[in-house]
């Protein structure tokens, strides 16, 4: 028995589907490569001499060479200001994310007055330049007796992560069902038992994914450590790798090597929680 032939409309419908597909993936391809090629870039410069930058900028490499990273970890210091990264990355992670957590719950649970102009408030600075506020924020450290130190930072760090972390968790809390919360007020349970031990779990794709953003920008932060921790010594690694460029002496390999050390750890926490990033991500456009 013949089959049928396709109709002229299913065929020219078949090949702009196909047509669609290739334009598709071609424009990812294009934005891939763009997206990459900076990256790409930095790495094959980092490993470089000076003069076969100066020779081909935008060239491969023609001798590979790690003398950047030896004079980087050199004239860095790397581990001091690594450890000082970590210790004003985390910190401002940890506080802002538990300041979070209880204006979350204060503002959907408790039905405090003036909650929704408290939560307003807050939400706002998400559309506020961090260069308009940091002058009387860098007051307000300087009053407090922290500048110049991780305590001043760490501050500074957890006001600009709390607007993300109140928008994002108020956004889980409010789907969470009151019946739950009173049910376990029912038990006995007290505020603090029912946010740790109800809201928290469920929260876990979202605190998750939050800390992963709160930590990618505060380690990649330059503006609030040269401005707070001025000329210290608990700059953190990007201070480090802007200091490498001298006033008369700009050396892009070195730069470059400067660069890849100090984004490793962001792109190794990448990888390590990618998973929890678009689970985070997917948990919170489904609700």
């Amino acid at each position: 028995m013949t089959q049928p032939a396709p109709s002229p409309a299913m065929t020219i419908s078949s090949m702009r589907l196909v047509l669609t597909r290739w334009v598709v993936t071609a424009l990812l391809v294009i934005l891939a490569v763009v997206t990459l090629y900076p990256l790409l870039f930095t790495v094959i410069n980092s490993l470089k001499t000076r003069a076969a930058y100066s020779s081909d900028p935008l060239g491969l490499i023609p001798d590979i060479t790690l003398e950047n990273y030896l004079e980087t970890f050199e004239r860095m210091k790397v581990w001091r200001l690594l450890l000082n990264s970590l210790v004003t990355t985390v910190g401002g992670l940890l506080l802002s994310t538990i300041a979070a957590l209880f204006i979350a719950y204060a503002v959907t649970k408790l039905k405090i007055r003036g909650g929704n102009y408290l939560f307003l408030f807050i939400i706002a600075m998400l559309v506020i330049p961090s260069q308009v506020i940091i002058y009387p924020l860098y007051e307000t450290i300087l009053d407090l007796g922290f500048g110049g130190t991780y305590q001043g930072l760490i501050f500074a760090y957890a006001a600009f992560g709390l607007p993300l972390g109140t928008y994002l968790l108020s956004a889980y809390f409010r789907a969470i069902p009151d019946e739950l919360i009173e049910a376990a007020r029912l038990d006995g349970a007290g505020d603090i038992r029912i946010l740790f031990s109800i809201l928290l779990p469920i929260s876990t794709p979202a605190i998750a994914a939050l800390s992963i953003l709160n930590f990618v920008w505060m380690w990649n932060d330059l503006l609030l450590p040269l401005v707070i921790l001025g000329g210290s010594d608990k700059k953190t690694l990007m201070v480090g790798v802007a200091l490498l460029s001298g006033q008369y002496d700009v050396s892009i390999p070195l730069i470059s090597a400067g660069l890849i050390v100090a984004l490793a750890p962001v792109i190794l926490v990448y990888i390590l929680f990618q998973r929890q990033i678009l689970s985070g991500a997917i948990a919170g456009a489904v609700r």
